[in-house]
């Protein structure tokens, strides 16, 4: 009986111990008090593909709104505003088939994002971010321009998960 009540308090206590320190994500936040609101407005687009900027605004968007530790609001309202620039965008063949035909591909994108704190009047965060995801193509031209579509939101939500750990969790 005593070892088991032994055996008990210990695993209770390194329960406890390897415990600390740690939370879950969504739950806490190292932002100043001050900054409950970010506005986010669309990107600009300075690489060679047009258009995509405005559906990777929505999806990093999105990431606030799911995440939900800031508020996202219009720029008048906003304790931080986000603006990005996409400013490189690639496609590139990584495999090719027996006919040296490209049947794998990347799409790759570079955006710099600049953070204001509007409440301090100061910079809260300024740098260049890339993004890399790989898709497959077939004979198929609609197909094909479907996984390049899924590969763009797979890098936009990628970008859009970094981007709150960055500016919310601060790492």
């Amino acid at each position: 009986m005593k070892f088991r009540i032994k055996t008990l308090g210990l695993l209770t206590g390194l329960i406890l111990i390897s415990a600390c320190g740690y939370h879950l994500t969504g739950t806490g936040t190292t932002l100043p008090k001050h900054l409950k609101t970010v506005a986010i407005p669309v990107f600009d687009n300075s690489s060679s593909e047009p258009d995509i900027h405005r559906n990777m605004t929505n999806v990093i968007r999105q990431s606030f709104i799911n995440d939900g530790r800031l508020k996202v609001v219009n720029r008048k309202n906003a304790d931080l505003v986000m603006r990005g620039v996409l400013n490189s965008y690639t496609l590139q063949a990584v495999s090719f088939d027996s006919n040296d035909v490209a049947i794998e591909y990347y799409v790759a994108l570079g955006v710099a994002i600049d953070v204001k704190d509007m409440v301090k009047r100061k910079q809260f965060l300024k740098q260049n971010f890339t993004t890399k995801w790989d898709f497959r193509t077939t004979a198929d031209v609609i197909n094909s321009e479907a996984a390049r579509q899924t590969a763009l939101n797979d890098a936009y939500k990628e970008l859009g998960n970094r981007l709150v750990s960055i500016v919310v969790d601060q790492f």
